[in-house]
């Protein structure tokens, strides 16, 4: 679901590029959010999605359907704000955020609300022991810190590379997780077409979905994750990225 999702987001910031500068974190502030996420059962038959990225210009996406087929007339609001909706993206829109804030979700069909949900948005998991263009010794251990993250309920660590174009995945961890290491195996790297492997890591804090979910799984749910009425999800999302390079050839 996570490489579906980025392609969405890299689709609509080139839409909106002319208009907007890219998510990015302002300051933090204190919350009362409560962690303690909620799974609940369905009481209709539609399908809701809703993601929203924190930051200055924050980001929301949230796709709507029934019976299998993508609704696209319902009203979907993010703390009041209505998003259009986009054939490519579904219901989409830039929001105004930081860290702490809390994002109420709304999706009305027919008259009816469908759906409905509550996120705060993680403060942001800052990478603190590698900097963009950092080199990597192959077939090495990579520890990866970042700085302690509020309201959040689970986070990951990727790592994708252009070599053989596989990602690494730790899966959700604990949400006090500060650190975590990619075992040698994943840069046992080589090419006959390039000397050197860009990797780009990305440390992603999570709120509303707890580390014992299978984050993959979350697109045929048939439960509500931290989402009233529909089955599907309602996650708030803050993250930070940093790009390495390994040597590979022998």
């Amino acid at each position: 679901m996570k490489k579906q999702f980025l392609l969405f987001i890299l689709m609509f910031f080139i839409s909106a590029s002319i208009q907007f500068s890219a998510c990015e974190e302002s300051e933090n502030k204190s919350s009362d959010c409560d962690t303690n996420i909620m799974i609940n059962q369905p009481e209709n038959q539609y399908r809701v999605n809703a993601q929203v990225f924190g930051g200055i210009e924050g980001c929301g996406i949230v796709t709507v359907e029934k019976d299998g087929e993508t609704i696209t007339n319902a009203v979907v609001k993010l703390n009041g704000t209505e998003l259009a909706f986009d054939e490519t993206m579904g219901y989409a829109s830039f929001l105004s955020n930081s860290s702490g804030d809390e994002i109420e979700l709304e999706v009305t069909h027919e008259g009816s609300i469908i759906g409905s949900g509550k996120v705060c948005l993680p403060s942001f998991p800052g990478i603190s022991n590698i900097d963009s263009g950092d080199v990597h010794q192959k077939n090495t251990d990579l520890t990866i810190n970042w700085s302690a993250v509020s309201n959040a309920t689970a986070i990951d660590v990727t790592i994708d590379e252009d070599i053989t174009y596989e990602q690494y995945n730790s899966g959700l961890l604990l949400p006090t997780t500060t650190y975590h290491t990619v075992p040698s195996s994943f840069f046992n790297l080589s090419s006959d077409r390039s000397d050197t492997a860009e990797c780009i890591i990305n440390v992603t804090a999570y709120y509303g979905v707890s580390s014992e979910a299978n984050y993959e799984d979350l697109d045929s749910t048939d439960l509500g994750y931290n989402i009233n009425g529909s089955a599907g999800f309602f996650i708030g999302i803050n993250g930070d990225e940093t790009t390495i390079y390994v040597p590979i050839s022998d």
